[in-house]
C-alpha cells in the first residue's frame, strides 16, 4: 500500500499530531523501491509489515441490534490474521438478537478458519469478572456492565489485554461497505508500522460520507465532526502563537491504539469517547500537566490521521436533535470541562451549545461521566474469574483453551517445570558442549515439561541454544536481569515491561548503562583492579573466554549486567568486591568471571515464573538444576533443588532446603538429574 507523507506535524509536549495522510494505493504491488520522482512525497508500506502487525492486533466490533446482513458483511471485510472481539448489547428478550449474532460469527469462523471472542455487555459472569478486577466504575447500580458504546469499547480493551494483543482497533458494525472495513484495518496496521513510539493512535477520516438526497450525494464531513473539530482546534491554538486546523478526526469512530496507550487513557461515556481520547492524550502527554511516566514518553506519542479511498456508508440514526443531544453535547462537554481548556474556548463552546438548543442560556454545561485508565484493572484476577467461561466465549467453541503453548489446566504432564543453569550445568564446564545433556533434554521434551534456562548468558547467547535444542519455553537472562516469554505462551495475561520481537519481557534489573556508570564510580575511588567486557574488544573477550568471535560478541551484548575479570591477589579481589558492593551493586561469581548486576536476582525471576505457571497450570512441581554458588537463589526458589558436580567432581558450596546432590559433571549430571529425580526413570 502507498500513503502520502504528512504535510504538517504539530508538536505539543510529547505529542506529535500528524496532518491528514491520504491513501494513494490499496495495492502497490511487489516493488520494494519508491521511484525517485515521488521519493519524499509518499511512503510504500510492504505487505509483510502490514501482515506482521495484523497478527498482533485485535479488532473490536461493538454491536447493538444491527441489520444481521450488514453485520455479516463487516465480518467478511476484516483481515484474516486479526483477532475478532465482538461486544454486543443487542436485545435478548422475545427475539434473541445476540444469539443470532453469535451464530453468524460461529458460521463465519468455521467456514474461514478464523477465531473470535463474543460477549454480551449484560452477561453476569462478565460483570463479576470486571468487579473482581477492581474496575468497578464500569458497573451500573445493579452491578452489570453499563450500557453504551463507550462501555462496550472498554470491555474490548480489557479483553484485548487479557489475550496479550499489542494493538486494538475499533470498527462500527453498521457499515454497508465491507471493502471500507478492510481498508480501515489496513490503515491501522500502516500507522503502527510507521510509528516509532509504543504510544500510538491511528484515526480514520472518511473520504466521503454519502447521503441519499434524491440521489447519492458524497458528503465530505459529518455534521457533528465539523463542530467538534472546530473547537478542539481552537483549544490547540490557544496553546501556541499560531492557529491550527490539524484535527480532522475528533469524532472518529474508526480508530486504533497500541494497547500501551489504550490502557493509560481516561475515557468518557457514550459518544464522547473518541473526543475524550484525544483530550486525555493532550492532558497526560501535552506538557501542560506533569508527566506521570517520563521514561515511557521519551519516544513521544504519535497520533496518525489517515484518509480512506473507500467512502463510509451507514444507516442514518436520527434527526438533528439526536445528533446534537447524544453526540455533539457530550463531545463538546469533555473539551469544555478539561483542565487544559482555556476560558476563551469555553465561552465559544457555551455559546455554540446555546445556539443549537443543546442547553438553555442559564444552564451549566453538563459533565460527562469519565472512566479511569483500564490499567487500573487487575487483569489476572479478571482472567481467573473468566476461566470457567473461556470455552463459551471463544468462537469456534473452545479454541482459546487449545492455543499452542497455552496448555489446558487439566494437563497433568505439564505440571512439572524444570529450571536449569547453563554454564557448568547444561553445558560442560570445560568443553562448553551440551551433547551429554541431550538424553535428559529429549526425555523432558517427550513429556512436554517446560525447560527454563536460568543463566548469566545474554539474550543472543540463549537464543542460539534455544534454536539448536528446539526449546520454546520462557527463559531468564543475565542472572535474573529479565524474563523473556514467547508471545501467546501463557493463556492468561500478565504485567510486562516491553515487547521485543517475539517476546514479552519482564525487566527486573537495572540497565547496562546504569551499571556501567556505577562501575565507573568504583574505578574512580582507586585501588580496584578489574577489567570489564565493555572496555575491551571482541577479540580480547574471545581470548579470555575461549569463545569464537561471534560467540564473544554475543557475550558482550548485555542489557542488564556486566561481566568483569578481577585481577590481583585475594586481598585485591576482596577490596574490589567491597567497593562494588558499596555502590549498591551485586557481584556473583560464575566459575571464571564475575557478573555485576543491580536489582536482578535469579531467585526473584524464578518466583515470578512460578506464579505465572501456577495461574495457567494450577498446581505445579518445580525443579532446579545448578552447579554452584551463582545458582543458590534459583535452587532456593524451587521445590526440588538438584546440584550436579563441577569439573573436579566435587559439589559446589550450596545450601538449599531439600538439596539433592547428583553424581555426574555438568551435562552428565543434568541427564542423570532428569532421569533420577524429575521423571523417575532411573
Amino acid at each position: 500500500m502507498r500513503i502520502e507523507n504528512p504535510s504538517i506535524v504539530e508538536h505539543l509536549g510529547s505529542v506529535r499530531l500528524q496532518g491528514i495522510r491520504r491513501m494513494l494505493e490499496l495495492d502497490s504491488g511487489t516493488q520494494k523501491a519508491t521511484p525517485p520522482n515521488v521519493a519524499g512525497q509518499t511512503q510504500l508500506i510492504e505487505r509483510e509489515a502490514i501482515e506482521a502487525i495484523e497478527k498482533r492486533m485485535a479488532i473490536v466490533l461493538p454491536v447493538k441490534n444491527e441489520d444481521l446482513k450488514v453485520f455479516e458483511g463487516v465480518l467478511s471485510g476484516l483481515p484474516h490474521d486479526c483477532l475478532i472481539i465482538v461486544v454486543s448489547n443487542s436485545k435478548r428478550s422475545d427475539i434473541d438478537y445476540f444469539k443470532s449474532e453469535k451464530d453468524i460469527v460461529d458460521r463465519f469462523c468455521q467456514a474461514t478458519n478464523r477465531r473470535a471472542i463474543v460477549v454480551h455487555q449484560k452477561d453476569p459472569f462478565l460483570a463479576r469478572a470486571v468487579e473482581k478486577s477492581g474496575y468497578t466504575e464500569l458497573l451500573d447500580e445493579e452491578s452489570y456492565i453499563r450500557s453504551g458504546k463507550s462501555e462496550g469499547m472498554l470491555v474490548g480493551i480489557l479483553l484485548c489485554g487479557l489475550l496479550g494483543k499489542e494493538f486494538i482497533g475499533f470498527i462500527d458494525t453498521d457499515n454497508f461497505i465491507p471493502g471500507a472495513v478492510w481498508e480501515y484495518s489496513k490503515h491501522y496496521a500502516i500507522g503502527f508500522s510507521l510509528s516509532r513510539s509504543p504510544l500510538t493512535m491511528v484515526r480514520i477520516l472518511w473520504r466521503y460520507k454519502p447521503k441519499m438526497l434524491g440521489e447519492l450525494y458524497f458528503k465530505k464531513w459529518g455534521r457533528v465532526s465539523e463542530v467538534t473539530n472546530k473547537y478542539l482546534n481552537h483549544l490547540l491554538s490557544t496553546k501556541g502563537r499560531f492557529e491550527t486546523e490539524i484535527i480532522k478526526t475528533a469524532n472518529a469512530g474508526e480508530h486504533a491504539m497500541s494497547l500501551n496507550l489504550a490502557m493509560r487513557l481516561t475515557y468518557a461515556s457514550g459518544y464522547a469517547i473518541e473526543t475524550q481520547e484525544l483530550i486525555s492524550i493532550l492532558e497526560q502527554f501535552g506538557g501542560m500537566e506533569p508527566l506521570a511516566d517520563k521514561t515511557l514518553t521519551e519516544k513521544g506519542v504519535d497520533v496518525f490521521q489517515t484518509e480512506t479511498i473507500n467512502p463510509h456508508l451507514h444507516e442514518e440514526r436520527g434527526d438533528s436533535e439526536h445528533l446534537y443531544q447524544e453526540m455533539l453535547l457530550p463531545s463538546l462537554s469533555v473539551i469544555y470541562h478539561s483542565p487544559i481548556c482555556e476560558e476563551s474556548t469555553r465561552k465559544l463552546i457555551y455559546n455554540q451549545l446555546v445556539e443549537l438548543d443543546c442547553i438553555k442560556p442559564d444552564e451549566e454545561v453538563p459533565r460527562i461521566q469519565l472512566f479511569p485508565p483500564p490499567q487500573k484493572a487487575n487483569l489476572q484476577r479478571m482472567a481467573e474469574s473468566l476461566d470457567s467461561q473461556m470455552e463459551d466465549i471463544s468462537v469456534p467453541r473452545g479454541w482459546l483453551l487449545g492455543e499452542k503453548g497455552t496448555p489446558k489446566k487439566s494437563s497433568v504432564e505439564a505440571r512439572k517445570v524444570v529450571y536449569t543453569d547453563l554454564d557448568g550445568t547444561l553445558l560442560h564446564p570445560l568443553s562448553n558442549s551440551y551433547s551429554q545433556a541431550l538424553e535428559g533434554l529429549r526425555h523432558l521434551q517427550e513429556k512436554k515439561v517446560p525447560i527454563i534456562f536460568c543463566s548469566a548468558k545474554t539474550l543472543a547467547e540463549q537464543e542460539i541454544l534455544r534454536k539448536e535444542l528446539e526449546i520454546r519455553d520462557p527463559f531468564i537472562v543475565e542472572n535474573g536481569g529479565a524474563i523473556y516469554i514467547p508471545k501467546e505462551y501463557f493463556r492468561f495475561p500478565f504485567s510486562y515491561n516491553k515487547s521485543a520481537g517475539e517476546y514479552l519481557v519482564i525487566e527486573l534489573g537495572a540497565s547496562y548503562a546504569e551499571i556501567r556508570q556505577r562501575l565507573k564510580m568504583v574505578v574512580e575511588t582507586g585501588g580496584c583492579k578489574f577489567t570489564a567486557f565493555g572496555d575491551i574488544g571482541t577479540e580480547e573477550v574471545a581470548r579470555y573466554t575461549g569463545l569464537s568471535l561471534q560467540q564473544a560478541q554475543h557475550a558482550k551484548d548485555r542489557q542488564y549486567s556486566e561481566t568483569i575479570i578481577i585481577t590481583g591477589n585475594q586481598r585485591d579481589k576482596d577490596l574490589t568486591l567491597d567497593a562494588i558492593h558499596r555502590e549498591g551493586l551485586h557481584c556473583a561469581f560464575g566459575g571464571r568471571f564475575f557478573e555485576v548486576s543491580l536489582g536482578s536476582d535469579k531467585g526473584k525471576a524464578v518466583k515470578i515464573l512460578n506464579e505465572l505457571f501456577k495461574l495457567n497450570f494450577d498446581e505445579i512441581i518445580t525443579y532446579g538444576i545448578g552447579d554452584g554458588e551463582n545458582d543458590i537463589s534459583m535452587l532456593n526458589s524451587v521445590e526440588h533443588p538438584l546440584l550436579v558436580q563441577n569439573a573436579d567432581r566435587h559439589w559446589g558450596k550450596v545450601k538449599a532446603k531439600g538439596l539433592v546432590k547428583i553424581k555426574g559433571i555438568g551435562p552428565v549430571g543434568f541427564s542423570q538429574a532428569v532421569k533420577q529425580s524429575v521423571l523417575n526413570l532411573a
